[in-house]
């Protein structure tokens, strides 16, 4: 079975594994942890902030990077598939009580979007304005720098802070080629994953500035997500931060190899964005093609007209020439 549902399905590699079993570990509460430390520290500075904070998933990251910039009854303005608004169970409500305030079409909000939310400020009878937030990369899609900057300039200009999700940023740096501080430059709170593209099995960080950053540690012990010898699962994220970063163009190259060998099938429309495959499929089908799919030993995921399929750093050359064989003789039996 070829798995491109997701790049979280990726296993420890054999020396992640050594890493993880010979790993130095302390008490992480009391910050005793040196492996976890290390990590925060090299995390920190490749998203050139101050501090980081591990934490056990990405839905973490974001709620504190939420909750260490706004107040209650405020506003957050976000893209409508923000993975803030659809993939955390509403958390952003539930805990910091926010109000998102949603846009939608590009993953970026448009100049005059933003100056037609930006006025009345200091009316009564609506919620003050706390947060813009971004993600990056998008379904894939590596949001410009120039669209990044403009934003949190914004922002700033006018008293908002400003939150990256990059859980994929590693994708967009390759992409860019360039360094991940670039990626995440201007913004206040940046989160990050290690078990996406990357691979390692458990955790992501969120960093910023160093009181910032104390703060989401009281926020994360206030979650229930102070850790102890957390320096296991620590290390695997740090050997994978270490080893897996400049690899990742190759899954960049097999997605575009997956894409053009799958538009080459009567229906179907296929586009590489980074590491994911997205396909088009005719109206309404995609669930149909992701059991055809399956039948012949491919995972994707897929709803509406549109099925996902993610490369990872245990997909190779030949499981994309399998991957596509298999998809051309799901879709001859359709």
């Amino acid at each position: 079975m070829i798995d491109l549902r997701s790049d979280t399905f990726t296993r420890p590699t054999k020396r992640m594994r050594l890493a993880m079993a010979e790993a130095e570990v302390g008490d992480d509460v009391w910050g005793e942890d040196p492996t976890v430390r290390e990590l925060e520290e090299e995390t920190a500075a490749l998203l050139g902030k101050e501090a980081a904070l591990y934490v056990t998933s990405g839905h973490m990251a974001n709620q504190l990077g939420l909750w260490v910039s706004t107040r209650s009854g405020e506003e957050v303005w976000a893209h409508e598939n923000h993975h803030l608004i659809g993939d955390e169970q509403g958390a952003a409500v539930v805990l910091s009580r926010v109000l998102p305030r949603l846009y939608s079409g590009d993953p970026f909000p448009a100049r005059e979007l933003l100056d037609g939310w930006i006025t009345g400020l200091g009316d009564v009878h609506r919620a003050d304005p706390a947060l813009l937030w971004l993600e990056n990369t998008f379904s894939g899609r590596v949001v410009p720098l120039a669209e990044q900057r403009r934003i949190t300039g914004f922002a700033h200009a006018h008293g908002l802070k400003a939150h990256l999700d990059g859980a994929r940023l590693w994708n967009a740096a390759a992409h860019l080629e360039v360094e991940p501080a670039v990626v995440a430059e201007g913004f206040d709170t940046v989160s990050v994953c290690f078990s996406k593209g990357l691979g390692a099995p458990v955790g992501s960080a969120v960093a910023g500035d160093a009181d910032t950053i104390r703060r989401a540690r009281r926020g994360r012990k206030l979650l229930g997500g102070g850790m102890r010898q957390a320096g296991v699962i620590a290390a695997g994220a740090l050997y994978a931060l270490r080893h897996h970063r400049e690899r990742m163009v190759e899954d960049h190259e097999r997605a575009t190899r997956l894409a053009e060998l799958l538009s080459e099938l009567s229906g179907l429309e296929a586009v590489a964005r980074t590491n994911m495959v997205l396909v088009t499929t005719p109206g309404g089908e995609a669930g149909r093609y992701v059991e055809a799919f399956a039948a012949q030993g491919v995972r994707a995921l897929g709803g509406g007209d549109r099925v996902r399929m993610v490369v990872s750093l245990e997909i190779t050359d030949s499981d994309i020439e399998d991957a596509a064989k298999a998809a051309a003789k799901a879709v001859a039996e359709l």
